[in-house]
């Protein structure tokens, strides 16, 4: 090619992309299958700074070589023409489209080197992004703290059962009202004042993540931060989804003890027999010391997103069987999912969606999966104002399956079925559990369009 100076190959590729109300493109490279340039012709007519759908340019750190921030917004002008090299740091994006009836419409592709030739891209390639730290729960929480926090529908040994039937169908749990009324709001109250930063590189996440070092040392945040990096969580846990994150025995239940302590395991040689033995929850041989955690809060708003990339992949595959717990916080009942703000469970190498978990107040998603389960979060786009929500994220890795009446039943391509279990629901008696909601399911499918990591400019 005469004006770039770089050899070219034969080889051309070329697209149409059209982008509606809601749509974007996540911030990427285009490094894939030897592109040397990429390109875009713009079609569309009468296009508005505000109606959104810029070509975003990136800069790049000087460490990492992740994308940092924006440097250049390129408006899509009817028959306009931007053609850029693909190498290192050739990060970009397009905006959302924010105008309701308009349709962003260009002509893209990519020039490529010959097939023959070996591709060196320009500049140093990104380094792998350090994984969040990893910790043991900790002992210096008692149940009875922990109980404090829960509604007693979950902590009440009689409905462990149940509940532990319905998780070895589904390999997931929905608990509505999940943490106590009260202990919710003041928790929602001091989360709405916190101290957030944001959280990236922007092409793995834009994320508002819970300062911790900012919360004060009577911080209801703090107390229940403590609660869920705790062993007694793991015992709860455990009783809810037979999974091996704290060794009980058989017939194991939770007794609160006349004392008030909260801080002993009972366990039963039936469901309805008589105490047989106590045993404290810090006794050694109850706990399975291979359990780590990760946990943190964050807060999503308009323009906040997570992704999967190949060294997420990675990781999950050697990650093992791992136990997800996500808990929402809101002033919305029912979170729309045409928001985006969903999180959307899928296998590696599998198109196929498994499961969507839509964002509700005081609702507990737990989700038990496989290696090479990984999950995103959907761009929150411009439907959702200025309304926000925020998720306690707790992963436990390490988790053994063991005899538990889940084992073989974690998170896959084949492991939800969409029949639901009406039988359990009524036994479990209680309208704070919810199974999957086929209904908000479809309600909120993808309408397609925007944030892929290799679609159209």
């Amino acid at each position: 090619m005469a004006m770039t100076g770089v050899h070219l190959g034969e080889k051309l590729a070329l697209t149409g992309s059209r982008y509606s109300t809601g749509d974007c493109l996540l911030t990427h490279d285009d490094k894939l299958e030897g592109r040397a340039f990429a390109f875009v012709l713009y079609l569309n007519t009468d296009w508005a700074v505000e109606d959104g759908g810029d070509l975003c340019l990136y800069n790049c750190d000087q460490t990492t070589k992740f994308p940092e921030k924006i440097i250049k917004k390129i408006r899509p002008i009817e028959n306009s023409f931007s053609l850029f090299r693909v190498q290192n740091n050739s990060w970009h994006s397009v905006s959302e489209v924010l105008s309701e009836g308009k349709e962003r419409l260009s002509l893209n592709g990519w020039f490529h080197y010959p097939e023959d030739v070996e591709v060196l891209f320009v500049g140093d390639s990104p380094v792998s992004e350090e994984p969040i730290p990893r910790s043991k729960p900790s002992m210096d929480t008692t149940l009875s703290e922990v109980t404090s926090w829960l509604n007693n529908n979950y902590v009440s040994p009689g409905q462990h059962k149940n509940i532990k039937r319905i998780f070895a169908h589904k390999s997931q749990l929905s608990l509505r009202h999940f943490l106590n009324t009260d202990k919710y709001n003041s928790a929602l109250q001091e989360l709405e004042t916190a101290s957030f930063t944001c959280i990236g590189p922007p092409n793995k996440k834009n994320v508002w993540r819970l300062v911790e070092s900012q919360l004060e040392e009577n911080s209801h945040l703090k107390s229940l931060l403590r609660v869920f990096r705790s062993e007694a969580i793991t015992l709860l846990l455990t009783q809810w989804t037979g999974l091996h994150l704290h060794e009980i025995r058989k017939g194991g239940a939770i007794n609160e003890g006349n004392n008030g302590e909260g801080d002993e395991v009972t366990t039963t040689t039936s469901d309805n027999g008589p105490p047989s033995k106590k045993s404290k929850i810090n006794s050694k041989e109850e706990i399975n010391r291979d359990v780590e955690l990760v946990s943190f809060i964050n807060r999503f708003d308009q323009g906040c997103y997570s992704m999967a990339d190949d060294q997420l992949i990675a990781h999950s595959e050697d990650n093992g069987f791992s136990l997800d717990v996500i808990i929402f916080f809101g002033r919305k009942q029912n979170w729309p999912s045409q928001n985006g703000g969903f999180i959307s469970y899928f296998s590696s190498g599998e198109e196929d969606e498994i499961i969507r978990v839509i964002p509700t107040l005081n609702t507990a998603a737990i989700v038990f999966r496989e290696p090479g389960v990984l999950n995103f979060t959907k761009y929150v786009n411009h439907r959702a104002g200025s309304d926000h929500f925020f998720t306690l994220n707790c992963t436990f890795f390490g988790v053994c399956t063991g005899e538990s009446e889940s084992e073989e039943s974690s998170l896959n391509s084949k492991s939800i079925h969409e029949d639901s279990e009406d039988e359990d629901e009524e036994e479990f008696g209680s309208e704070d559990f919810d199974e999957n909601e086929e209904e908000e399911e479809e309600e909120g499918k993808d309408e397609g369009g925007g944030d892929g990591n290799c679609g159209g400019l």
